[in-house]
């Protein structure tokens, strides 16, 4: 046996253990302060990527959850206003009904009614959240952001279609309602263009008004007291948009029914004939059932047209929700999933880091004995 104060081997194996105790120490002091085995690359370069990318979808879900929220509340609100429309049309159902007895007064009636199409416009226009109004007359469908698709290393979004409802009062062709007055029916049949000179004559509170067809304003009509009304260049339909400007020009109501045939009321009192004279599409002019008893089914094609709405609407609430849960879920899962990828076993790494310390210990105190080696040489020397 050698002694040597220049090399100390024991010395040089006790430091080499405690550098590598220390080192693992470090390591478990890291883990039990984060919480994570693997914190960077450099713990576990294969981990740390998949668990970046699981953090990526995490994040990408918790923004899903935000969208389906806000699409749910907008879905919510329209649902409500939806409700209330239709409530409304019920109670204008039940004033139409009553207003089928000639006793009651009409005036009055129509005064309630008024106020029921004014009610429906006000909701229609009001049921929006956050910007989006699917009730309205411009309302549009919406695509809510709903998943995210993962094929391989490719993501995809996905969305849910709410499909918008024009429940405002003239999309439910309710906004002209008029159950004082009976009205006029302008049948609309085939696409012949109606010839010169031909006549439509509509008589409302015992007084007649004649609009009578010419290719230019520049024609000498029939009768001096006519009303001109230009035949379209290119189309019937224009002719025909013509004649609406000319009714309502002269103290009459027209519009478009189901059937594309034009209904012509007044407030002049009820319209009691129309009559077309001449050939074309108009030839099948008939004086129209009174606006009392139109008026009944319109409302009831109206509620028909809510309920289906209603429906609609409902079950693109019912998606949103079971999505939104279904996203949550996923969440969670994805986040155990990573957790289960990267977090430390405190309990585990707690009797590591005694046993740790412990060794750490031992090695400075071998450490300590290792070192005094070389003065036992100095005893040689006494």
């Amino acid at each position: 046996m050698s002694f040597s104060v220049n090399t100390n081997n024991n010395a040089l194996a006790a430091l080499e253990t405690l550098n590598l105790t220390q080192q693992s120490l470090t390591r478990t002091q890291n883990r039990v302060s984060s919480g994570l085995k693997v914190a960077t690359a450099a713990d576990d370069a294969s981990t740390f990527a998949i668990a970046q990318g699981q953090r990526g979808d995490i994040a990408g879900f918790q923004a899903i959850s935000s969208s389906l929220s806000l699409g749910s509340a907008a879905i919510n609100v329209a649902l409500q206003g939806a409700t209330t429309i239709s409530d409304t049309l019920t109670s204008l159902k039940g004033k139409i009904v009553q207003a089928q007895d000639p006793t009651q007064d009409h005036t009055a009636i129509q005064n309630d009614i008024n106020a029921f199409i004014q009610q429906i416009n006000s909701v229609a226009a009001a049921a929006q959240f956050n910007g989006v109004n699917l009730i309205n007359s411009t309302s549009t469908n919406q695509n809510i952001l709903s998943s995210l698709n993962r094929t391989g290393t490719t993501v995809t979004a996905a969305t849910i279609t709410v499909n918008a409802q024009h429940l405002d009062a003239a999309s439910l062709s309710v906004s002209g309602l008029n159950i004082a007055n009976a009205a006029g029916a302008v049948n609309v049949t085939g696409n012949t263009q109606v010839t010169n000179h031909a006549t439509l004559a509509v008589t409302a509170g015992g007084s007649t008004t004649t609009f009578e067809f010419v290719t230019n304003l520049t024609q000498t009509l029939t009768t001096a007291s006519n009303v001109a009304v230009v035949i379209g260049a290119s189309s019937l339909g224009q002719t025909i948009a013509n004649l609406n400007t000319a009714l309502s020009k002269n103290g009459f109501n027209a519009a478009f029914d189901s059937q594309g045939n034009v209904d012509i009321s007044s407030g002049a009192g009820n319209v009691t004939a129309v009559t077309f004279t001449g050939t074309g599409a108009l030839a099948g002019t008939t004086l129209g059932a009174p606006a009392v008893t139109t008026a009944l089914a319109t409302v009831e094609a109206a509620i028909n047209s809510v309920k289906t709405a209603l429906s609609s609407l409902g079950t693109s609430a019912n998606q949103i929700t079971t999505q939104s849960n279904f996203v949550k879920t996923l969440t969670d899962a994805l986040t155990g999933g990573v957790g289960t990828l990267v977090d430390a076993d405190l309990a585990a790494e707690s009797a590591n880091l005694q046993a740790l310390q412990t060794k750490q210990q031992l090695g400075i105190q071998a450490l300590s004995i290792a070192n005094q080696g070389p003065g036992a040489v100095l005893s040689l020397f006494r």
